[in-house]
């Protein structure tokens, strides 16, 4: 029997990671994944003949992300493979053997990247690099640059949405920065009153929704 299926609908279920406190159970309706087409587009860059390899755990709000909506929306494939721990060497080698062209991979795999023999490695046929979940220094962001040709497009967002801002196609990209708003979301840093931070300051991002504000 068909049941008649509204976007507003409980789809699925995430768990944040509980950074500030115990996980915080976060529903999103059925309308979800098509606001990874943004993700995929132009986060992503990703389109037919793409081979998208999302390392992050498929337990996290992130794996769906890069590892189902955004790539298959945009009409890429998808590579996935089993590992029982990070090792960044075997990583390496998995990205020269398979035809992986947009890779996916937290700062801290960078990081460990960058620590091995780059100069030794062919990843021709990789193009585009993304990374999200926490900061990117800089100085690895120009190492694996220099040894690979290309930068690291940071990102971020949070489990409750999804991308919210970004190192986008067509920027000037400027390392350590998050980029820019992305398409459709009017994101802003606000201070303590609630109002747009002045240029500078510190202050909490903020997304701004409609009709009204969730309780």
């Amino acid at each position: 029997k068909n049941t008649p299926i509204r976007a507003s609908m409980d789809a699925l279920w995430y768990f944040t990671s509980g950074t500030t406190g115990n996980p915080k159970m976060t529903v999103h309706g059925h309308g979800y994944p098509l606001g990874h087409e943004t993700t995929g587009k132009f986060w992503l860059r990703a389109g037919p003949g793409d081979l998208v390899w999302n390392v992050s755990d498929t337990g996290w709000a992130k794996g769906a992300w890069s590892s189902l909506f955004a790539p298959w929306i945009c009409g890429a494939g998808i590579f996935a493979l089993h590992a029982d721990a990070v090792d960044p060497a075997r990583m390496l080698d998995w990205l020269e053997r398979f035809p992986v062209t947009v890779l996916c991979a937290p700062p801290t795999a960078y990081r460990m990247f960058i620590r091995q023999d780059l100069d030794a490695r062919n990843f021709s046929r990789l193009r585009h690099c993304v990374s999200a979940g926490e900061p990117l220094n800089p100085e690895v962001i120009e190492h694996w640059r220099r040894k690979t040709g290309l930068h690291i497009c940071e990102g971020y967002g949070q489990t409750e949405t999804t991308i919210l801002c970004g190192n986008f196609a067509g920027m000037e990209i400027k390392p350590g920065s998050m980029g820019l708003p992305a398409p459709g979301v009017d994101l802003h840093v606000i201070g303590e009153d609630g109002n747009p931070a002045p240029a500078g300051e510190e202050g909490a991002v903020a997304v701004r929704v409609r009709p009204q504000r969730p309780a």
